[in-house]
């Protein structure tokens, strides 16, 4: 009878084996992922990377609706209002087209380049028409098509990988180029001449017009049936000088623009429910300092309300066609006022 469960313990111990690798220092790395979610969950947080190419396509829309009281009078005795009281709105919907290609030089190091379609309008209403404060004036601005936005490119360094005790370490380091339309020199003009309140720009940017760099350090933990992702990144603005940083018609005045360095920061959870299927839910948070322009030769000039903090709550979802094949669905919510109202992203990664 002691013998009869020989074969049976054999195989266990041959698939515990079989499950964990062991580092030249003797520590214990965690197996490599068998399920397909899990494979896509853990290359979309750059744990993971697959022996050969992967393109990867991806569509966004975002929409943001923002109100804004105006105010333009006095108090009188410290509590009595007079003058004209105005609330703005401004309706922005994004759609971005981004194409992606992740080349592997190891099984530790990857190459990334991402080239996005920008197409952005904006509906702009105000009161004042005929210079009634209960009459609405409306105009609608768009980027004049879609557009290239900034295109930006790096890799990705996996520094540890994932053991018994601790999670992998992934570096990164991207580089984002000024090939979208930049958002300086663009005029902003009355399309209404009957209502002085309502100004709009006369095109929308698809890019941010200087050169960036962006570290930034990833971990992944795995828990089955549990995956516990985070990382920050820090982004780094060069500055640059334009021909024209003038939003006046018919002046032209250059200078030099500082665009504010931001810092973000974001974690998560993911559920493999079982091959295909996985859930995941996260928070992120960018944080942006505010903006400096100056002509040449005079002092810094701080873009008053040009610093944000765009904060966003996501669900997401990632169904595996296939080992090389994905769809990820990512809802995102934002929760503070700089952040879209929502976001809604579809991403098709595909191994060849």
């Amino acid at each position: 009878m002691r013998y009869r469960y020989a074969p049976s313990c054999a195989l266990a111990l041959i698939s515990m084996l079989a499950s964990v690798q062991v580092q030249a220092d003797g520590s214990t790395l965690k197996a490599p992922p068998q399920s397909a979610s899990q494979k896509a969950i853990l290359q979309q947080n750059t744990d993971f990377f697959y022996p050969t190419m992967t393109l990867q396509s991806s569509m966004s829309y975002a929409y943001s609706d923002q109100n804004t009281l105006n105010l333009n009078g006095f108090l009188a005795l410290g509590a009595i209002f007079l003058g004209n009281i105005n609330v703005s709105k401004v309706k922005s919907s994004i759609y971005t087209f981004t194409e992606s290609a992740y080349y592997p030089l190891s099984d530790r190091l990857q190459l990334v380049m991402n080239v996005p379609i920008v197409y952005r309008q904006s509906t702009y209403e105000i009161g004042g028409a005929g210079y009634a404060s209960s009459a609405q004036s409306q105009a609608s601005v768009t980027s004049g098509g879609p557009r290239l936005g900034d295109v930006s490119f790096g890799g990705y360094y996996q520094i540890f990988k994932e053991s018994k005790n601790w999670p992998s370490l992934t570096g990164s380091l991207l580089v984002t180029a000024p090939t979208g339309i930049n958002p300086y020199g663009i005029k902003v003009i009355q399309p209404d001449p009957n209502n002085t309140n309502l100004s709009v720009p006369t095109n929308l940017p698809t890019g941010n017009g200087v050169w960036t760099l962006t570290p930034g350090l990833s971990f992944v933990s795995t828990s089955d049936p549990a995956i516990f992702f985070g990382s920050v990144n820090y982004y780094y603005n060069l500055d640059k000088n334009f021909s024209d940083i003038s939003t006046t018609p018919g002046s032209v005045q250059p200078g030099e623009v500082a665009l504010g360095n931001a810092f973000q920061y974001s974690l998560g959870v993911a559920f493999a429910l079982n091959e295909r299927l996985s859930l995941s839910t996260s928070f992120a948070d960018r944080i942006q300092d505010d903006t400096l322009i100056r002509a040449p030769g005079g002092p810094w000039t701080t873009i008053v309300g040009s610093g944000a903090n765009v904060a966003v709550a996501n669900v997401g979802m990632t169904y595996a066609f296939n080992p090389n094949t994905s769809l990820i669905v990512n809802l995102g919510v934002g929760i503070t006022s700089s952040a879209p109202s929502f976001q809604l992203t579809a991403t098709i990664p595909y191994n060849l």
